[in-house]
């Protein structure tokens, strides 16, 4: 009987361990297999380079006097933006408006305040939204006079907008991944009325400028030495003073320009709109985004690591902010899904006596100027104002 007992005991126990042997298994493979294939989903929607607009479209049901109907298309991510009162572009990629506050709210669609700004958009077209807001160059947007400028660059040659100043203080301006120089049209009428030259730059990977060899947007660890062309120009031009600015990854670029280049002593200034200062974190806010589990993302990281080279400390500028030694004026939404503002905060918090931070409520990624204009304007001006 005893010894009938003891087998069963024993038998037991063998099956416990196997069961635990299969769920370590089983879970190892979730893990490795998961990470694999999310790291390939930080390559192909994070590294690899994708020039265009990369903006919502909608589709224009009625044009009345000073508004504009608009329905959202299946499956486009627009539901955010389409009934957000804020400033928008909407182009057809030759006609340009400019959308206000919505009116109305009905199944059919969002009607809005309009303005046609560039030719004429019709009923029956699928547009794109845009936080551009202006039409695609510095005259047609706000009458500017301007320049386009070639500068020499380690890759090659990359064009910018030069629109000049009576003054030896220069703006550089980075936008960020996906975008291009029109991010900073918003603006630029600002710094004309400062007297400040404002300099839009491309950098590698643009449309317009030499592609890298790996096909990869670096984050900041290669492109700022395309920023610091823009600054050696302008300083051959000139400048005797820099003002930099930084949208999203351009954040970024221009903060590990200003940690590494030999020219950063011109810097009396930097704008910083939701940076990206540590793109390990922002993999983080992704893949929480789309409910990865964090053990998975932890092994995406690995895995991205191994097979692509990513260097994850290397693109963490967060950890050196002590070392900056110029103003910044941070500005970052609270409601942003793309870069996470605890960066921001953590930035700022580690700078009190250099850093002006600002929270802006309730807009997506880069579009606190769309829904705060005014004091987004009134922000900058005191900025430059307070530092030139």
């Amino acid at each position: 009987m005893t010894r009938a007992i003891d087998i069963q005991f024993i038998y037991r126990n063998r099956i416990i361990r196997y069961v635990i042997i299969v769920i370590i298994v089983v879970v190892l493979f979730a893990l490795v297999g998961g990470g694999w294939y999310f790291s390939g989903v930080v390559e192909s929607d994070g590294l690899i380079v994708e020039n265009g607009s990369g903006e919502p479209r909608v589709m224009i049901t009625a044009v009345g006097e000073g508004t504009i109907t608009l329905q959202q298309l299946p499956d486009a991510d627009t539901e955010k933006n389409i009934a957000l009162s804020a400033v928008w572009g909407v182009t057809n990629g030759s006609a340009y408006g400019q959308l206000g506050d919505v009116v109305s709210e009905s199944d059919t669609g969002v009607i809005r305040e309009y303005v046609s700004l560039v030719g004429e958009l019709r009923v029956g077209e699928s547009v794109s939204l845009e936080r551009t807001a202006f039409p695609h160059d510095p005259l047609a947007a706000h009458g500017l006079q301007y320049e386009d400028v070639v500068i020499p660059a380690p890759l090659g040659n990359i064009g910018a907008w030069h629109i000049t100043a009576d003054s030896d203080v220069w703006a550089v301006l980075v936008h960020g991944r996906t975008s291009n120089r029109e991010t900073s049209l918003k603006i630029l009428d600002d710094l004309a009325e400062l007297e400040v030259h404002s300099l839009t730059i491309d950098y590698r990977n643009d449309v317009n400028a030499p592609a890298s060899e790996s096909g990869y947007y670096d984050y900041g660890t290669t492109e700022w030495k395309d920023v610091e062309a823009a600054v050696q120009y302008a300083l051959d031009n000139g400048a005797d003073e820099i003002l930099l600015f930084g949208y999203s990854m351009g954040g970024g670029i221009v903060t590990n320009y200003q940690l590494r280049s030999d020219l950063a002593g011109h810097t009396i200034g930097m704008f910083l709109d939701a940076p990206m200062l540590n793109f390990g974190r922002t993999i983080d806010k992704g893949a929480e985004e789309r409910g990865v589990p964090a053990p998975i993302t932890l092994f995406a990281k690995l895995f991205t690591n191994m097979r692509f080279g990513i260097d994850w400390s290397a693109l963490d500028f967060l950890s050196r902010a002590e070392e900056l030694t110029v103003p910044i004026l941070l500005v970052h939404s609270d409601t942003d899904d793309t870069v996470p503002i605890e960066t921001s905060i953590e930035f700022a918090a580690a700078l009190p006596s250099l850093v002006e931070f600002h929270t802006f409520s309730d807009v997506p990624h880069v579009a606190s100027w769309n829904a705060y204009s005014e004091e987004y304007e009134s922000l900058l001006r005191r900025f430059i104002e307070r530092v030139r």
